[in-house]
Parts: C-alpha cells; structure tokens; sequence
C-alpha cells in the first residue's frame, strides 16, 4: 500500500529569462515500510520534487498542478499550519551537507531536543534525555558527552548521524534521505547506509532515497525511480533495473555502463554517456535524451514518448525499450537523425 503518491506532478521556478520546469509531470509511489530509490545526474529534478512534497521551494518555486498524496491528504491542498505539524513529525528531511544544515551556535542535545519539544508535549529534561537516546540510538559512542558538543567539534560521519537522529526523533512515516552520503568516505557511507537499513526495520519508516550513485541504490532501494530533466524516464523493482528485465531505458544502460566495475579488463575505459544535461530553458522538442542517445531515431526527436508500462511494476519512457531490439537496430554517427541530433 503507498504511503506517499505522486501523481503529474508539476513544479516550476519562474526566473528572469523565463519559466524553469524543474519537475515536469512526475508520478511515482512509496509503500509503507519500503525504500524508493530516485536516481539521476545532477539537475534531473530528484532533490525539487522530494523537496515539493513538504514543500520547502525557494521563493520563486511553484506547484504548478499535480498532487502530493500522503497517508490519503492532498499535501499541495493542505494549510500552512498542517504542514509545520508534518514536517519534522510525520515527514523528516537528511540533507547532503549537515555542517550547512545543524546549527553553529547551538548544542547537539538543543538541535535534538526542538523537535521533541515542537511536535510532543513534554519538558525539556525529558526532551534532552531522548535527545541522548536518539544518538545512542543511530550508535554514537559516549553520547552523554557528544549531545553537550557543537557541530564543528564533530567528524563528518558523526554529524551525519546527529543528522539522523534528528529526523527519527519523532519516529517518522516517512523519511526523506537527499544525498546523505556523498561527503563521506567509503567505510562511513558503507556504515551509514548499515545504519539506515537497521532503523527502517526497526522503525518502519518509509524512506525516499535520492542519489546519483546506482551503487548505493542497489544497497538500500526496494523500487528505483530513474529521473531526467525533470521527468521519470525508468521506474521498476530495483532487481529488474539491474539487469532483471528485457526492457530499460537508454539512460539507465548508460548509468549502469558507467560504474566501475572489479572485472572490467585492464586497459578498458569505462563508456561515459557522452554530452551533458540540456539546459532547462532549452529543452529538446521530442524526447529529452535523445540528443545524448546512441540509439536515437528520427521519431525520437520530432515527437516525445509517453511512460509506458513494459510488464507489471515496469514502466519505460521511452520507444525502443527493449534491450535486444534497439542493440540490433543501433544507428551509427553517420546516420540522418544522429546528424539531426548532432546539430542542435
């Protein structure tokens, strides 16, 4: 059963040079006690449409239309002050960086304690008594004494789970994890993401995973959602993105050719999906990865596919989502509609 459902949803930046379509017609579920993975390179809209859902947009951020379903509440309905009640309660937020995010000037036990204080009803000394047993909880060690010290007194590793700690202090439905390991260190990530799948089972809690990295997605997601400028281009099991289906997208081939891998032949260069992410007020007319696709036809940039479900649980945006077919079928470099695509 999902937990959190997004069905078209629409999220705009309006700028000087015009409207940015950060996300731009994203559905995609989580089920109660379950991870999604949301995979993408950077400025594909993985962060604007988790950030939608508690909505927390900059100033010139809008939800242009669509809807944000949470435990059966329209979200993009919902008043201000039944959002403040959600947030931190209901739904709690891990950042990327936690230096930015915990507060310089303040204790880890005060940082703690606010979100007792805010959603429950109880003193301070309780409150900074949980406080102690959230960081015993993701395994700080001593952490009597680490709930007196400030941020900048902490490793990397050790803010991240004070990060943690905060967001299940109020044992949360549903947690939204935005990167949370991208500035630590192997051993640390590899702890961390131990550390997360521990708790979920503890817990229950729901998580959002979003990343750029398809290895942590394959430890932590139990259905992957693939995003590109804007769009959900791939969304399955996690077992059949990696390689469990006769169907993929372009993008995600792409993706997975690109991680490094402990039996690639000496003197092999990894295949890197060539270009970059097109600008978001210059987008393509038909389908937004063909001007980076080894497979793109003519149709692919005259006419944008629609997601279509391949086989139960697997959808596919895209018109050659069978592996086998468009590998028979490549296009080399000098064919009339990768020269169209060159050109633009």
């Amino acid at each position: 059963m999902a937990l959190l459902k997004l069905i078209d949803l629409h999220t705009f930046f309006d700028t000087k040079k015009g409207t940015v379509k950060a996300v731009n017609g994203v559905s995609y579920s989580v089920d109660a006690g379950k991870t999604l993975g949301v995979v993408g390179e950077s400025g594909s809209g993985k962060s604007v449409s988790a950030m939608s859902i508690l909505r927390l947009l900059d100033g010139n951020g809008r939800i242009d239309s669509g809807e944000i379903l949470f435990d059966g509440q329209n979200l993009v309905e919902a008043p201000m002050e039944e959002m403040l009640k959600i947030r931190g309660n209901d739904i709690s937020v891990i950042f990327q960086e936690p230096m930015t995010s915990l507060n310089p000037v303040f204790t880890i036990e005060r940082q703690i304690s606010e979100a007792f204080l805010i959603h429950q009803d109880i003193s301070k000394k309780e409150a900074a008594k949980q406080s102690v047993e959230m960081l015993r909880a993701v395994k700080i060690p001593n952490p009597e004494n680490v709930a007196k010290q400030y941020p900048h007194q902490l490793s990397g590793g050790m803010r991240q789970r004070v990060m943690i700690a905060m967001a299940l202090a109020c044992r949360p439905k549903l947690l939204i994890a935005d990167e949370p390991t991208t500035a630590l260190d192997v051993t640390i990530q590899a702890q961390i993401l131990k550390l997360m799948n521990e708790l979920k089972k503890e817990q229950g809690t729901s998580i959002l995973f979003i990343t750029h990295d398809l290895g942590v997605i394959n430890e932590m997601a139990d259905d992957v959602a693939v995003m590109y400028c804007g769009q959900v281009v791939e969304m399955a099991p996690v077992r059949m993105i990696f390689g469990g289906s006769i169907y993929s997208h372009p993008y995600t081939e792409g993706l997975l050719t690109s991680i490094p891998r402990l039996d690639t032949p000496h003197g092999v260069r990894l295949e890197a999906i060539p270009g970059s992410v097109p600008h978001p007020l210059d987008l393509p007319e038909g389908c937004k990865f063909a001007p980076r696709c080894k497979y793109a036809t003519a149709q692919c940039v005259s006419r944008e596919p629609d997601l279509v479900q391949m086989e139960p649980d697997h959808w596919v945006r895209c018109y050659y989502a069978e592996k086998e077919k468009r590998w028979a079928k490549q296009k080399d470099t000098d064919s009339p509609a990768q020269s169209q695509i060159a050109g633009r």
